[in-house]
């Protein structure tokens, strides 16, 4: 088995030196080979910053590489798919930013292309990545019951927006705005813990003045184990509470984004707030995740088919706001 593993990385902005070059060169068994971006400038100075052999403005040059074991895909939104299904079929392991795509014919080549690559053993992660220590405690007291019957659940993801006039803003480069930019990370938070939605009504508006694209949603969704759910999400927000709820007929789950505990309320043996012990967060523990996946053979978390039904619940979302009508999911993971 290798012991490390060399990528590169196709889109050079704020998500990629802000977050994963960031951690993927402080893991010792990542190398960065390559860099790729339309702007060759911004491609140059991220090779010359982080150690790159060499810079391409045509990302398929990278991908042709044979000393490139993976790819990082954190270019704008709606060409994560593309680039994610171009490194699948060049035999590539494949990590995407989120969200996977803005459009379910994308989303399902993207999972039939995942499926075909895990066959041949590539490894496939896809963004948000909903995992630390506290996140999958809360799902195995779930799993556990303790809470009981899983009723009602809530989650907020929101800031003051990206900076105005970027790209985020811009209808025919982003096609949806903090829907797909922050909305992701809520409504992936409640079908990790909840399961499958199977409806949707969504209410989404551009709120500040003279913006064109969505800047506040609200989704309202209904799952499969008959729970109902709402996510939130804005890019108006003036000061962050942010969190993620369960309700459950024996107790109560509250999780959110920062460092405050896990809480969990119980109706019995004693009625009241306990804080499990939880271990703390990993070092760079999301593309750790990914490269020791590759490194141990195994598929990481964060799957193709999750972030197609998130995909499918965001758009879903637009089409009730459309329509004032409820819209059935027809996808599941």
């Amino acid at each position: 088995m290798p012991n490390i593993v060399r990528y590169g990385i196709i889109g050079c902005g704020g998500i990629a030196h802000g977050y994963h070059l960031r951690e993927l060169t402080a893991i010792p068994a990542a190398r960065l080979i390559a860099t790729a971006d339309t702007d060759g400038e911004r491609a140059k100075a991220t090779a010359e910053r982080y150690g790159a052999e060499v810079w391409y403005t045509d990302y398929t040059r990278l991908l042709a590489r044979d000393d490139i074991d993976a790819v990082i895909v954190s270019t704008w939104h709606p060409t994560h798919a593309a680039i994610g299904i171009a490194g699948l079929e060049a035999g590539k392991h494949v990590l995407v930013q989120k969200p996977l795509t803005t459009k379910m014919a994308d989303a399902d080549r993207f999972v039939d292309a995942a499926q075909a690559a895990r066959a041949r053993g590539q490894k496939i992660q896809c963004f948000p990545y909903n995992w630390s220590p506290k996140y999958e405690m809360a799902q195995r007291l779930m799993a556990e019951g303790v809470i009981g019957k899983p009723c009602m659940g809530r989650a907020r993801v929101a800031h003051s927006g990206p900076t105005r006039g970027s790209w985020f803003y811009d209808p025919a480069r982003a096609e949806y705005g903090v829907s797909v930019d922050l909305g992701v990370y809520a409504v992936s938070m409640l079908t990790g813990l909840l399961g499958p939605a199977t409806s949707v009504s969504g209410l989404v508006r551009a709120l500040e003045e003279g913006v064109q694209i969505d800047d506040n949603a609200c989704i309202l969704m209904e799952f499969a184990s008959g729970a109902i759910g709402t996510a939130e999400t804005s890019w108006t927000e003036a000061a962050s509470q942010e969190g993620t709820v369960v309700y459950g007929m024996d107790g109560t789950l509250y999780l959110d984004l920062a460092g405050t505990p896990l809480s969990v309320f119980l109706k019995k043996p004693v009625r009241g707030w306990v804080r499990p012990d939880v271990p703390p967060m990993p070092p760079n523990a999301t593309h750790q995740h990914f490269i020791d996946c590759i490194l141990k053979d195994e598929q990481p978390k964060g799957t193709p088919e999750h972030a197609r039904h998130v995909v499918e619940i965001l758009l879903a979302a637009h089409e009730s706001s459309r329509t004032g009508q409820r819209v059935t999911i027809r996808t599941t993971f």
